[in-house]
């Protein structure tokens, strides 16, 4: 279900595995336990389908399988697998949500990002 990025598998919170605070990673981070706090990646976050995640993710690519509480910036794709559930925002131009998905919350695409880009 869930293949290595291009760059590979940089990090990783195994199953069982809890982290509290800001995880920032040069590469994919693959999540399958708990995390409090923002995770952000230069290439994929990738949350597991038993993953709890309670903070907001930004990356290149973001894969949810599991359940995240927070707001999502995919900077070119986000995909929510069917065993997925986000409750929050979301900011990518391009969008997945597989049949059988939990979202709670509101969707910009491509044109509010570069709007929001370009002004800062």
């Amino acid at each position: 279900m869930f293949g290595k990025g291009s760059s590979g598998m940089d990090t990783l919170v195994g199953l069982g595995g809890e982290f509290k605070g800001d995880l920032n990673v040069k590469g994919t981070v693959r999540i399958d336990g708990k995390i409090e706090g923002n995770i952000s990646a230069s290439d994929s976050v990738i949350i597991g389908e038993n993953a709890v995640v309670k903070g907001d993710l930004h990356a290149k690519n973001i894969i949810i399988g599991g359940k995240v509480t927070g707001d999502v910036i995919a900077a070119s794709k986000l995909e929510i697998l069917n065993t997925g559930e986000l409750y929050g925002d979301i900011r990518t131009p391009r969008l997945v949500i597989n049949e059988g998905v939990i979202f709670e919350g509101t969707c910009e695409m491509e044109r509010a990002i570069q709007e929001t880009q370009a002004k800062k």
